[in-house]
Parts: structure tokens; C-alpha cells; sequence
């Protein structure tokens, strides 16, 4: 097998491990924070005068320019998820993959923020997946963001302790080393799944990560390379 996994997020929307040998890559989410960002401060004097408002006509402006300024958010994050998708595949194709793992990711709901529309990138990248002939795995994330890859911990309840993930996106290895969280939560999947595959230990898996900017609109396809993604 020439696996894939996948741990979704929000500051890096997809960290993306393999079992080929290449490096992780991290496909940052400042597209979706950047869109939020902007619906907030746009429509938070709308909102403040849809509170005020008591003439029915006016609170129905103020309700349609808000729902108007929430579906051009919706429409710039679906153009984001497509881009993501496309990259993902071709790296599939490219590196003949031929099974594709994706954590289920948790969605927080806030008012003040667009919902991002994470099943349409789920439902997206699973047609894709198909139309190429590769497998398509969900996967239950449970304990999988507080235990240790790089340790040889299988996700279980008996070794989660979220207490060594530090500042957010670095995880505290047992021997002091960090490493990026979000790229060992994304072999954790793996290892829940496949765990016949690290019978012999991690070596071989690689800790670095490069870093993968996707922009949209005007940029639409320009991908930035980084290295060091800690």
C-alpha cells in the first residue's frame, strides 16, 4: 500500500503524512482565516444595526446584506477547497497513492464567524478520490492529537496526554524533541488504521515538514514552497 493521511485543521488546514518516504507537507489555512477575518469586520456593523433596527424594511436589507456578504465568503472558501483538492490529487497521482486517509475533523460554529463548509471538501475530495481509483478512508481522530508517533504510542486512551502539545502546533516528544503537532497527529491516523505498518519501529518516517501556501482569486493555483513548517 502507498498511503496518504491526512489531519485537518484550521491554522494548517491539512498536514499530510505519507508511508513512501517523502516529507509531510502542511497546506496552511490562512485562506479560511483571512475570509473569516474579513466577514466579521464587514458585516459586524450590520449586525450591530440589525440589533437596533425595528422597521421590518430595514431589518430586511440589513438581513440580505449580510447573507449576500456570507455567500461571497462561502464561494472564495469553496474556490480554497477545490485548489487544496486539486494539489492533494495530483500529489496522489504523482507519487502513486493509492489510499487516501482524512481525520474527521470537529467543527466549531461561531456567530460572529461564516461556518466553514467542511463536508463539501470532504464530499469533494472523496469524487476525486474515486474518479482515480483511490481509496477514500474517514477516520475517527480520537486520541490521536495527545499521543506519540515518533514514541511508537498507539492512539489509545492509555497513553493520550494532550499536556505535551505545546504552543499549539509543536508536540513535546518523550525524549524532549518537538516536532510539528499537526504533522504528528496526521501519522497517528496512520497508525490507527494501519498499525501492522510500524511493527518495526518509525524510521524512515520523516519529521519536517514543507510548507505549502495556496492562494485564490487573482493568485488562483500559485503555490508557495517553504520549508521548516515547525
Amino acid at each position: 500500500m502507498r498511503i496518504i493521511s491526512i489531519d485537518i485543521g484550521m491554522n494548517n488546514f491539512a498536514a499530510i503524512t505519507n508511508n513512501i518516504g517523502k516529507e509531510p507537507n502542511l497546506i496552511r489555512g490562512k485562506v479560511l482565516k483571512a475570509e473569516n477575518q474579513w466577514y466579521n469586520k464587514i458585516t459586524q456593523p450590520l449586525r450591530q444595526q440589525l440589533k437596533q433596527a425595528y422597521d421590518i424594511e430595514q431589518r430586511e436589507k440589513l438581513s440580505y446584506n449580510i447573507n449576500k456578504l456570507a455567500k461571497q465568503t462561502i464561494e472564495h472558501i469553496f474556490e480554497y477547497f477545490w485548489s487544496v483538492s486539486e494539489w492533494i490529487i495530483t500529489y496522489c497521482i504523482e507519487n502513486r497513492i493509492d489510499t487516501l486517509l482524512i481525520g474527521q475533523y470537529k467543527m466549531l460554529v461561531r456567530k460572529d464567524y461564516v461556518t466553514i463548509p467542511y463536508g463539501y471538501f470532504y464530499s469533494l475530495l472523496e469524487t476525486k478520490c474515486a474518479y482515480h481509483n483511490i481509496k477514500f478512508v474517514r477516520v475517527n481522530e480520537r486520541y490521536t492529537s495527545g499521543t506519540s508517533f515518533f514514541d511508537g504510542e498507539p492512539p489509545t486512551k492509555e497513553f493520550y496526554n494532550k499536556e505535551r502539545r505545546i504552543y499549539k502546533h509543536l508536540w513535546k516528544c518523550n525524549n524532549g524533541e518537538c516536532v510539528n503537532a499537526d504533522v504528528n497527529d496526521s501519522y497517528q491516523i496512520m497508525r490507527k488504521v494501519y498499525p501492522q505498518l510500524f511493527d518495526n519501529g518509525v524510521e524512515g518516517y520523516l519529521k519536517d515538514p514543507k510548507v505549502i501556501d495556496i492562494k485564490i482569486g487573482r493568485d488562483k493555483g500559485d503555490v508557495k514552497n517553504e520549508r521548516n513548517g515547525i
